[in-house]
């Protein structure tokens, strides 16, 4: 059972503990950013969701906090919660430095935990903040004065820990962006017929042996600090560098942002000159705009798209049907690709419903003459339904892992 009661229905027990240690700590664990799936998915999906990260936060008693602690929650339908220690507060544990080290800790196992529950719908981490604070038991305040103050406290300290949090990481890329400390792996797009390789997607990596060698690290990081569009104009730029021994009979899909039309380094004679001195056709330049940037910016991606097809490049959406547009967002759009999404694509041998969606999006590919891609193919069931559905394009782990400089694709 995953409830998690009202701090308030438990607070007789918590004034016993802050009487008899004459102190009482607490953990303060901010799930808010959750919510976002709400105001997108709707409340039912997110009601799912808040029930599996209520009984993760659970699961943490005897394992990252006692199980003597309280866990309680001052909204039922809330995604914060509030962890009342039970052991006295004396001794290393309890000073600053070992909460900072118990926030870390407890912060970090959540966000393992929830990252698969909460994946398919923010499709970046959850991001949970952890913050703590102490009260001493004072005989002349009402203890229900003090636990407020307990609980007022540990979410400032949680908002302070989010910002030192969100200062550190944003040091870190922009050394890191200075440093231009990225690699580009290169994973083929292959004819689901024939078994040909029609060109080549360049994925940006981090540096290596560092959280941020995953690009769903390392791109989340960049938006939460405002640096996307320098992350994004530097993994551009090296994808295109590490493209010049590209063979011109393959194409070559980079992502962008639509704000890359507003990059001076990237239009115009500028954006010709440096294709011409990679030396790669404009004509086998894809370029690659997730489907949420293109519905959240869709004035600039319908800019972005006009733009680069006058100097000769095509334009993709990428992650279709992950849940932010329509089928009529795409027909408005009318990209030259269409890349259907992992989640689409994962597991679509044993869901009817994704199936139909794949052929409602074959149907519309064809009536506005874009050509569809399957991204993430990674068993020959889903290869084999695509076959069937008459997907003509894909890409995934069951052809080949990305790598340096151009993998070839496994044989069948």
């Amino acid at each position: 059972m995953n409830e998690i009661p009202l701090y308030n229905d438990l607070i007789e027990k918590i004034k016993e503990i802050l009487t008899l240690n004459s102190s009482i700590s607490l953990l303060y664990i901010d799930c808010s950013k959750i919510t976002k799936i709400e105001q997108v998915f709707g409340k039912k999906i997110y009601g799912g969701v808040l029930k599996e990260i209520k009984g993760a936060v659970l699961n943490m008693k005897g394992k990252e906090i006692m199980p003597e602690d309280i866990v309680a929650t001052d909204n039922i339908d809330g995604s914060e919660f509030l962890v009342f220690l039970s052991k006295k507060p004396e001794g290393k544990d309890f000073s600053a430095e070992g909460f900072d080290m118990m926030c870390k800790k407890v912060s970090g196992c959540l966000n393992s935990a929830i990252f698969p529950i909460t994946f398919p719908y923010l499709q970046t981490k959850p991001k949970i903040s952890v913050g703590y604070s102490i009260i001493l038991h004072n005989p002349l305040i009402k203890e229900e004065r003090l636990i407020n103050k307990l609980i007022e406290d540990a979410k400032l300290m949680a908002g302070y820990l989010e910002f030192k949090r969100l200062v550190q990481t944003k040091e870190t890329l922009q050394e890191l962006i200075i440093k231009e400390n990225i690699s580009t792996f290169f994973q083929p797009v292959v004819n689901l017929n024939t078994f040909e390789i029609i060109g080549y997607e360049a994925l940006s990596r981090g540096p290596e042996h560092t959280e941020y060698r995953s690009p769903s690290v390392l791109f989340d990081a960049a938006a939460e600090t405002g640096l996307l569009f320098e992350l994004d104009r530097l993994c551009r730029k090296k994808a295109l560098l590490n493209a010049r021994s590209l063979s011109p009979r393959y194409k070559l899909f980079i992502n962008c942002l639509p704000s890359a039309i507003h990059d001076p380094e990237f239009k115009d004679e500028y954006l010709k000159a440096f294709i011409k001195e990679v030396a790669i056709n404009p004509a086998n330049i894809i370029l690659e705009v997730t489907e949420r940037e293109a519905v959240e910016n869709f004035d600039s991606f319908k800019k972005t798209a006009a733009h680069y097809s006058d100097a000769g490049l095509a334009v993709a959406v990428d992650n279709t049907g992950s849940g932010f547009s329509s089928l009529e967002m795409v027909v408005e759009l009318k990209p030259q690709f269409i890349k259907l999404a992992m989640t689409i694509i994962r597991d679509v041998d044993k869901n009817i419903m994704k199936q139909e969606l794949i052929k409602a999006m074959a149907s519309l590919s064809e009536k506005i003459n874009s050509i569809i891609i399957a991204e993430g193919i990674e068993t020959q069931e889903e290869l084999k339904v695509l076959q069937d559905i008459g997907i003509p394009y894909g890409q995934g782990f069951l052809f080949a892992h990305p790598a340096f400089p151009f993998p070839g694709i496994k044989r069948f």
